[in-house]
């Protein structure tokens, strides 16, 4: 990809078509499937295809109608052609996944550390929400919902801005390639991606949650 180019006939030298005719080096066909099919039966039945189309080239009409050259006919049937840099790309497997986990994980132990610093510098509000009549699952309740309360504004900044800069930077990079850019935004994985964050975020709220609902309400007695 992004080397070459489709030349019409039109274009072509007339000594260039004398000597070697109008259909002179590869052809190829571009063939899109239908929506919904199956990829593993399409290419069953294009290869079918082009085992029946081979052998009619090579029949003796054929051969005697072309000649030698008729001899070097060939078929191929290719799947989806994609840059170089793209395919490097695959060769990278897990790595990708490994990265956004390590970030994941420091993102969480960031989310606790600071979770377990706010219940011990609020520890004498916690104190007085208890002698105001909290329980502790009360208490435990608004440490969840405060890890909560990031995580939402994590997800509510972090989703639109991460696919607006995905498509520009995938853009840029298909532009370089000269490739369509079809940029597609999977639903499913972002919205399980939101789920479990939540998820997550109440797991990590769970210690420090149980530490604030263990506040004793001595430390208001005696400071007062």
């Amino acid at each position: 990809m992004s080397t070459g180019a489709l030349i019409p006939t039109s274009a072509a030298p007339a000594s260039l078509l004398d000597q070697f005719g109008p259909v002179s080096g590869p052809n190829a066909l571009f063939i899109r499937l239908r929506p919904g099919s199956d990829p593993t039966v399409a290419r069953r039945s294009l290869e079918g295809i082009a085992h029946s189309a081979l052998q009619l080239f090579r029949s003796p009409q054929a051969l005697a109608q072309g000649g030698p050259i008729a001899y070097g006919l060939t078929i191929q049937l290719l799947s989806a052609q994609r840059p170089a840099e793209i395919v490097n790309y695959r060769t990278m497997g897990t790595t990708p996944g490994f990265l956004a986990g390590g970030l994941a994980t420091g993102a969480v132990a960031a989310l606790g550390v600071t979770l377990v610093a706010s219940v011990r510098r609020r520890r004498r509000e916690l104190a007085l929400l208890k002698t105001f009549g909290f329980t502790q699952r009360q208490l435990a309740a608004a440490i969840a919902w405060q890890s909560t309360v990031v995580a939402l504004v994590g997800l509510v900044v972090g989703i639109p801005l991460g696919i607006a800069l995905g498509r520009l930077l995938w853009g840029l990079f298909a532009h370089e390639l000269s490739a369509v850019v079809d940029s597609t935004v999977p639903a499913v994985p972002i919205v399980l991606v939101a789920v479990g964050t939540l998820v997550l975020a109440n797991l990590v709220a769970a210690i420090p949650g149980r530490n604030a609902a263990r506040t004793s309400t001595a430390l208001v007695l005696r400071a007062e």
